[in-house]
């Protein structure tokens, strides 16, 4: 489940105004503020025995109770909740969308909603902040102004001087140095067990049985009986030649699945085949582990084929593209930012085109599998690629890609051009210019009251230092709002001859805005496959 982030106003402030109060008059004198909450894993989402008797969302709920019982010790009224469920703080690419108004809000004095704002309340700083850079953008905020307050574990955070700085760049220092340990200690494990000769450890790999206490049988130790039969198969016929999608297919077809109980894929069975653990060996990083003498370490599981049938499927994985020496390069597990069509591919259409064929298991349903671009040279044309179906019991559908993306590329431009060339762009006033202004005013006020001598040199270059940093905060807070804004306004007044001069993210991110899908039916029967293309094969789902 991905993370979810909202804000909205207090509806004890909604109730009195909608009653006819004034905000003062709701603020009766108090310090107005926002309630930041964050969770980095909601449990009640996680966890099947947690997610019976607990609702999702219990987690900031509470710090929100929390936090409103010490905005009332502290004479704050609440104005915003802002919260980032089930979002880590310690990841740079993860993005909090609520961390981040709630940022802006108090940078400006002011929430999205006009009320003024200058107090921030949440449970702990470590809510709030992970990373250095997450600290410098809240601290910027904060500060901008003599009236800023934040209060964590019930008492104010001071941000302001010198030395809390320092202790505030040491707690989002220790934050995300605590993970790197993290990550640094389980990596040393690792490598300690892979020299030791021990369990691979991990989850249950096919072909092997699972851990058993009672019986002393650690994680991959020992073959499971009948799938190690069924994996010395698999070799056997990847050694033949056999490629992994074939595979696949045959397992799938006799009902055999993976130890995670989906059905194969040729990725899945070339990541089984490649790993060296299958003869005794271990790999890290994309070597093999080797003792001190420089020889591989062999481990102490049972195994299903010998180091040189394990370093020939090596070697064909290699001759057939892979990269790293045909060892398995793994995910290294953080979140991959940008929207699907704005990560480029090679092939303009690829993952918007979709599979119309039949399913063999229901013909009444279509396959609906993205098809995805490669190249099918023949020899009289060596240039030539189609889009396939990429589902591995289907490859029902394909079309030369040519046809394809000269027919979809002329819809996609006559629609961008009909939507927004007659959209001007929606230019909005920067919401931090008063205080901005505000802050360069205190700065000609202090520079000539020092040439005037009613400023001692002492007392300027102490002064001056602190009003620069809030100046310059503002001001890279501002260029990221115009970026921000450029962005949003990309396509307006938009013509067909900005179409040649767009690279492959832009197009596709272009594509996104008008196509949500295109169903890509299989050429009739009795119809050539050399015949003339037919765009009626291609249905368009449009995006609203």
């Amino acid at each position: 489940m991905t993370g979810t982030s909202r804000g909205f106003l207090n509806p004890e402030l909604v109730s009195e105004l909608q009653a006819g109060k004034t905000f003062e008059d709701w603020l009766d004198g108090r310090i107005p503020g926002v309630d930041y909450a964050r969770i980095s894993a909601d449990q009640s989402l996680r966890s099947t025995t947690r997610a019976k008797s607990r609702k999702a969302g219990t987690g900031v709920r509470h710090q929100h109770e929390g936090n409103e019982e010490t905005a009332t010790e502290h004479g704050v009224a609440i104005v915003k909740y802002f919260e980032d469920n089930n979002l880590t703080a310690a990841d740079p690419s993860v993005v909090r969308p609520s961390f981040v108004e709630m940022t802006r809000s108090v940078h400006y004095r002011k929430v999205s909603e006009g009320y003024p704002v200058c107090a921030v309340v949440s449970a702990e700083h470590e809510r709030v902040w992970r990373l250095p850079e997450d600290y410098a953008r809240f601290r910027r905020a904060v500060i901008v102004q003599g009236d800023g307050l934040f209060i964590e574990r019930g008492k104010p955070y001071d941000l302001v001087s010198s030395g809390s700085n320092a202790v505030g760049l040491a707690d989002s220092g220790e934050s995300a140095g605590e993970v790197t340990r993290t990550k640094e200690r389980l990596h040393r494990e690792v490598r300690r067990r892979a020299q030791d000769g021990t369990s691979p450890g991990g989850r249950r790999r096919f072909g092997w049985l699972a851990q058993d206490v009672r019986e002393g049988r650690g994680m991959n130790m020992r073959l499971d009986p009948e799938e190690s039969v069924i994996l010395r198969h698999m070799i056997d016929k990847a050694l033949e030649g056999r490629t992994w999608n074939s595979i696949a297919r045959d397992l799938n077809g006799i009902g055999i699945v993976g130890a995670s109980g989906r059905p194969w894929s040729g990725a899945t069975v070339r990541q089984l085949l490649i790993n060296p653990v299958l003869c005794g060996q271990r790999a890290m990083a994309g070597k093999l582990v080797l003792g001190k003498d420089g020889n591989p370490i062999m481990g102490q599981w049972e195994t299903v084929c010998t180091t040189e049938e394990s370093a020939a499927l090596r070697r064909l994985s290699t001759g057939r593209g892979a990269q790293s020496g045909g060892f398995r390069k793994t995910h290294p597990g953080y979140a991959v930012p940008g929207a699907p069509e704005s990560r480029a591919r090679k092939y303009l259409f690829s993952g918007f085109l979709r599979c119309g064929a039949h399913r063999k298991d229901d013909p009444a349903k279509i396959c609906d599998a993205k098809m995805g671009g490669g190249r099918r040279p023949p020899r009289a044309n060596p240039d030539n690629c189609v889009y396939v179906c990429a589902r591995l019991d289907c490859g029902g559908a394909s079309r030369q890609m040519g046809p394809v993306d000269e027919h979809l590329e002329e819809l996609v431009v006559r629609a961008l051009e009909v939507r927004y060339e007659k959209v001007r762009p929606k230019v909005t006033e920067w919401p931090g210019t008063a205080v901005l202004e505000d802050l360069q005013t205190r700065r000609r006020n202090l520079e000539t009251k020092w040439a005037e001598g009613v400023v001692s040199d002492a007392a300027f270059y102490r002064l001056l230092p602190s009003v620069e940093e809030r100046i310059a905060g503002l001001e890279t807070d501002r260029r990221e709002f115009l970026v921000e804004q450029a962005a949003a306004n990309a396509f307006a007044g938009w013509d067909r001859s900005k179409w040649k001069d767009m690279d492959l993210t832009q197009r596709r991110t272009a594509i996104s805005r008008i196509i949500h899908a295109v169903i890509v039916s299989p050429i009739p029967k009795g119809r050539s496959l050399r015949a003339p293309f037919d765009p009626d094969l291609l249905r368009v789902v449009p995006r609203a």
